[in-house]
C-alpha cells in the first residue's frame, strides 16, 4: 500500500494505492495553512474508511515543491514522520511533474508553472512516455518570466490565471480542471520511483523551494536569525 500526499498549494489532497490501483483519494478540508490542522486527522479517517492500519502503508510519496512554503513544510513533515513511525519507504515527487502528469497523453510535451511571485514562475517542461504512461522532465525546474516561457508547448498549472492576465493571447493554456496537482498523480509517479529505488531519507529530505521566500530574504537582509 502507498500513501500519497499533496499539500503544495491551496487545495491539498491525499490518496491510497493498492499496488498500481488507486483505491481512494480525498481533497483535504483545510485550505492553505489549514492543511496542518486537517492532514493528520483526514489521513487517519481515510485509513479507517479503507479498513487499514497505519502499518499497512509500506511506502509514502509526497509532493516536495516548488510551491507554498507553509504547505510544503506541512506535507513533508507529516510524510517524514509517518514513514519513520511505520517503517515505510519514502519518495519525493516533483510538484510540477505531478501537475504535468495529469495532462492527457495525446499532448506530447507540456510546460507546468507555479506562481513564484515577483512577476516570475517556477517552470519546467515534461514529455509523455507512452511505454511507462508517465511524464519525464526535459529540463530542470527553474525561475522564468513571461518572456522566458516556451510558446511551442501548452501551459498548465495553478499560475495560469496570472499568465493569462499578463499575456492573454500568447500561450496555449490548458483547461482549468488540469491546473491543480492531485495526490493521485503524486502516487502514480511515486510508484515508478519506488520501482527504480529512488528513495529519500526522512532525516535529510527537504522541500524544493528554488529560492527563499520574500519574508526569509528580508530576515536575512536585516540580519534576523530564527531560533
Amino acid at each position: 500500500m502507498l500513501l500519497a500526499i499533496e499539500t503544495s498549494g491551496m487545495q491539498g489532497s491525499v490518496a491510497i494505492f493498492d499496488g498500481q490501483t488507486l483505491r481512494f483519494e480525498r481533497i483535504l478540508g483545510g485550505v492553505g495553512t489549514r492543511h496542518a490542522q486537517t492532514l493528520p486527522a483526514e489521513v487517519a479517517d481515510m485509513l479507517a474508511g479503507c479498513s487499514l492500519e497505519p502499518r499497512s502503508i509500506r511506502s509514502v510519496a509526497v509532493s516536495v515543491g516548488p510551491g507554498s512554503f507553509t504547505g510544503l513544510r506541512v506535507g513533508l513533515t507529516f510524510a517524514k514522520t509517518f514513514a519513520w513511525l511505520n517503517d515505510a519507504e519514502l519518495v519525493a515527487v516533483d510538484t510540477l511533474r505531478a501537475i504535468a502528469q495529469q495532462v492527457p497523453p495525446d499532448i506530447g510535451n507540456v510546460t507546468a508553472i507555479i506562481d513564484a511571485q515577483r512577476a516570475e514562475f517556477f517552470a519546467a517542461t515534461y514529455r509523455w512516455n507512452a511505454e511507462l504512461g508517465l511524464r519525464f522532465a526535459i529540463n530542470d525546474v527553474g525561475l522564468a518570466s513571461v518572456s522566458d516561457l516556451p510558446t511551442d508547448y501548452p501551459i498548465v498549472g495553478p499560475a495560469c490565471n496570472k499568465l493569462t492576465a499578463a499575456a492573454p493571447d500568447r500561450f496555449d493554456v490548458l483547461d482549468e480542471s488540469l491546473w491543480q496537482p492531485h495526490a493521485a498523480s503524486v502516487g502514480r509517479i511515486g510508484l515508478h520511483m519506488l520501482d527504480q529505488q529512488q528513495f529519500s531519507d526522512p532525516d535529510t529530505l527537504e522541500p524544493v523551494y528554488i529560492r527563499l521566500s520574500y519574508a526569509e530574504e528580508k530576515r536575512r537582509e536585516s540580519g534576523t536569525v530564527e531560533v
